[in-house]
């Protein structure tokens, strides 16, 4: 395996929150239309802010959200899902690749076809190539490609870094304190350790055979992100079928994690909290577990 093919592995951490998600329906729904969220309250002496974040779009974007200036300058310190370090990308490659096994030991030779065929189509590589491949890894391959093959316009019209990683960049540079919530080895781990990899060659045929669905999926998180409507966001997670992958250890398990750590910052000084948009939304959500916990979070528009 060609370990230069690591922009992939690069890129998956970003697309980390937007693959195999689904989360049940119930409770309370902020349908307000925001990215930005203020929290306040609870004992706090002053304001943190929430912003959702899209992966896959630039820091370009944010000149069309300037209700954020204000409060990442004022802030103490940046939290973000993790931090890049491009000196162990190579060794966290590693976690993708199956040193003994081949996805074509996973799957018939029929669906192998299958896979290998839409794979072709969209980037001219035949799945062989990718036998070695964690199954979920070349999902996230095909995932981006179907996102930037489809919403291209839009990706082109913002170059420039990912917001994620423009935060961090940015922070550092005003000499504020960045918290990573994760490292990247808890990210890859659960991205490519948490489901067996029979699991995940199951996910990837059911993933080629529904890729319809799959490549709507990647309009619709545009169209709704840049209409800043979480609601809708969460009523597309809430549509998509059970054989796709469930979700609980990549979104609610996660935001429980992170509300361990949350409000001890918060009452540190004031903190621009920057995660995937879709933490924020729903009944397990990052805004409704904060206000479970008694503080007051509102949406900022411009």
């Amino acid at each position: 395996m060609n370990l230069r093919k690591n922009k992939w592995i690069a890129l998956s951490l970003t697309i980390l929150v937007f693959i195999g998600l689904k989360e049940p329906a119930s409770a309370q729904q902020n349908n307000k239309k925001a990215l930005l969220w203020e929290i306040s309250g609870n004992g706090l002496k002053e304001s943190s802010y929430l912003f959702g974040t899209y992966h896959l779009l630039t820091d370009s974007y944010l000149a069309e959200t300037p209700e954020i200036n204000l409060p990442f300058k004022n802030a103490k310190g940046v939290v973000v899902e993790m931090v890049i370090d491009s000196s162990k990308l190579q060794s966290m490659g590693m976690m993708a690749i199956m040193p003994d096994r081949k996805i074509s030991d996973l799957i018939s030779p029929e669906d192998f076809k299958l896979v290998s065929s839409e794979l072709e189509s969209l980037m001219g590589v035949n799945l062989k190539m990718m036998d070695q491949l964690k199954p979920m890894s070349v999902m996230v391959i095909m995932t981006l490609m179907y996102s930037q093959k489809l919403n291209e316009a839009t990706l082109k019209k913002y170059p420039g870094l990912p917001m994620d990683y423009h935060f961090a960049a940015a922070g550092k540079k005003a000499g504020k304190i960045i918290t990573p919530l994760e490292t990247m080895e808890e990210q890859l781990n659960l991205l490519y350790n948490h489901l067996p990899v029979q699991e995940q060659a199951n996910q990837l045929v059911s993933f080629v055979k529904q890729k319809e669905l799959a490549a709507k999926m990647q309009v619709d998180l545009n169209t709704y992100y840049l209409a800043k409507d979480l609601e809708k966001l969460y009523s597309m997670l809430k549509e998509m079928p059970e054989e796709l992958g469930a979700s609980d250890y990549m979104l609610k398990d996660r935001n429980v994690k992170w509300m361990s750590t949350l409000p001890d910052l918060m009452k540190n000084g004031s903190q621009f909290i920057a995660v995937g948009a879709l933490h924020l939304a729903g009944p397990d959500g990052l805004i409704t577990l904060l206000q479970q916990q008694g503080y007051k979070v509102e949406p900022v528009i411009k």
